[in-house]
């Protein structure tokens, strides 16, 4: 899929070429071995520069209509329907008027939580 989505990017310059593959660095599925009675706990790594490649592909087949999306079928499973995705998205633009209680009932629909963290550069 890497060698297919290089060449995609080569081959189609103006269109959106993203790639969706498995988050997973590493993942180890539960197991039972009967022999000795143990039970294997599920465990895994999520690489996060794939996680955020993604969520760009997501968000172009969201906006753009000449999005090409390289990925592999085991991918696409268990993903939902995009309707349930589209319910999910939040839209808003420069200059929108809000109202600032159904905002935040909104953002707290979509699971949102607040914190108080301060992300400024010291």
């Amino acid at each position: 899929a890497a060698q297919l989505y290089g060449e995609f990017k080569s081959f189609f310059p103006n269109n959106a070429v993203e790639y969706f593959v498995s988050y997973y660095d590493y993942y180890q599925p539960e197991a039972y071995v009967p022999s000795s009675d143990t039970f294997i706990e599920k465990d895994a790594s999520i690489n996060d520069h794939i996680e955020q490649m993604r969520l760009s592909a997501t968000k172009a087949l969201l906006e753009r209509r000449d999005a090409i999306i390289v990925t592999t079928v085991s991918c696409i499973y268990g993903l939902g329907s995009p309707e349930t995705y589209l319910k999910m998205v939040l839209h808003v633009d420069r200059g929108d008027k809000l109202d600032q209680r159904a905002l935040l009932r909104r953002l707290a629909d979509l699971q949102y939580t607040r914190n108080d963290m301060d992300f400024a550069r010291r």
